[in-house]
């Protein structure tokens, strides 16, 4: 009975020695200290991948002292650092029958040309410093090739156009890194190449020593303030408990955010074949399937471009990609790549395919209707089959076919391969008209193909 009446300790106690550190933050300081993180990266200060690690356990804070622990040893206020102190930036990469490279930690100018002729440039931008919110890299390819390595989760645009060259556009599909700098490439390839890619922005060793360098420093400022003057003696056993706790923390907060970078949202994690597991925890190895895949393109962008000038011209596309990842995030679409005005995406299954582009042409139909000067027209292809999947990508004949059949459909038009219009024939729930067969650039045999009806 005595028991009962004695107070009942609170569920999360403050200790005295907590203070401020222990309350509670809100999603505003969240997004506060991401903010001042990306003035960080503007200054020099942060490479583009510790500002990627940082932003990870921003998020995940709960406390004023998580707060402070993704802060570590930057200031509460990122001020400009004096020229003389900062890395002059590197402007220009020409490569003549030759190689130019930078890696590591190096400065990237805001706007960077790539010039490789009979030769080849590589550029890598994870531990990058930068000089704005965006960079701009012109690459050009003639006889040679460029490489430019991105972080995971970047924002990034490919322009441009490759004449008997190719241009590759290879992001993993995971979640942007919030207040990440936009990456922009005008790629040129004439007889050339350029490729574009995403990396972790960190290996498994690194990640670990980063882990105990944070523990150490926790450590030492435990020591500093327990020989103080006056202080009670250390408790070795409670320091020991201290130490594993935190790494334990910063263990999970690293897993999680790993783990939140290789995933989707979670109406963009169906896989468009047919595997247990998400990607990036499957055996390495190109695998096969049935799948789904969509391309979409804007009806004379470059038309736009030249009437509107460049600023116009990207305030619009930025409008079209809203609309299609908006559809895509409805309807389970997996975002494979985006060069410049076209999208090419995945489906698990031809009945969201063909939803999701209904919802696109209607979506663009509206934005038409309430932007009669400017107004997006865009054409798709959609066509089902066997595909090979590698390093998040698709290839082989189906890719070929759907983008092909993008290419020969009309300003707002839904153009279907007839296999993909014979699996869903039975739903009624899509209506086909205008079969035909087409011929394909670079297929020798015609193409069944009809238009879906999309208007409501």
């Amino acid at each position: 009975m005595t028991d009962a009446l004695e107070p009942r300790p609170e569920a999360n106690p403050v200790l005295p020695d907590q203070g401020l550190s222990a309350q509670r933050v809100s999603d505003a300081e969240r997004d506060q200290t991401v903010t001042l993180l990306r003035e960080h990266v503007v200054v020099g200060r942060l490479t583009l991948d510790e500002f990627s690690e940082r932003v990870g356990l921003a998020l995940q804070a709960r406390t004023q002292g998580d707060l402070e622990s993704a802060m570590g040893d930057l200031p509460a206020v990122a001020e400009p650092e004096a020229e003389t102190l900062r890395r002059r930036s590197r402007r220009h990469f020409v490569a003549i029958m030759s190689g130019a490279s930078a890696k590591g930690r190096w400065r990237v100018g805001a706007k960077t040309t790539a010039v490789a002729i009979m030769g080849g440039c590589e550029i890598d931008l994870r531990q990058a410093e930068i000089d704005g919110p965006e960079v701009v890299i012109t690459a050009v390819a003639f006889w040679g090739g460029v490489e430019i390595i991105v972080p995971e989760g970047f924002e990034v645009e490919l322009e441009g156009f490759a004449f008997m060259g190719g241009r590759d556009l290879k992001l993993k599909n995971v979640p942007r890194v919030p207040g990440s700098p936009r990456i922009r490439i005008r790629g040129f390839a004439v007889m050339g190449g350029i490729d574009i890619k995403s990396k972790p922005n960190r290996t498994g060793r690194e990640l670990g020593q980063s882990i105990v360098d944070r523990v150490l420093t926790d450590v030492h400022t435990s020591l500093t303030a327990g020989t103080a003057a006056g202080a009670a003696p250390i408790d070795i056993a409670e320091l020991g408990r201290d130490i594993r706790e935190q790494m334990r923390a910063q263990r999970d907060a690293i897993r999680q955010s790993s783990r939140d970078l290789r995933r989707a949202e979670p109406r963009r994690r169906d896989e468009p074949v047919a595997a247990p597991a998400a990607p990036a925890e499957t055996p390495s190895g190109p695998r096969e399937g049935t799948v789904t895949i969509l391309f979409s393109d804007m009806v004379d962008y470059a038309g736009m471009t030249e009437r509107l000038g460049d600023q116009a011209s990207r305030e619009l596309l930025r409008d079209h990609h809203q609309i299609v990842r908006s559809a895509l995030e409805q309807h389970g679409g997996r975002e494979i790549k985006v060069q410049g005005d076209g999208f090419m995406v995945a489906f698990g299954g031809v009945a969201r395919a063909l939803r999701c582009a209904a919802d696109m042409q209607r979506a663009f139909d509206t934005y038409s209707g309430e932007h009669v000067d400017q107004p997006i027209q865009v054409h798709i292809g959609v066509h089902t089959g066997e595909a090979m999947e590698e390093d998040a990508d698709f290839l082989g004949h189906t890719v070929i076919v759907a983008s092909r059949i993008a290419d020969v459909a009309q300003s707002g038009e839904i153009l279907v391969s007839g296999l993909s219009a014979q699996l869903v024939e039975r739903t009624e729930e899509f209506v086909f008209t205008d079969y035909r067969a087409v011929t394909l650039k670079g297929l020798t045999r015609p193409q069944q193909v009809a238009t879906m009806v999309w208007g409501e």
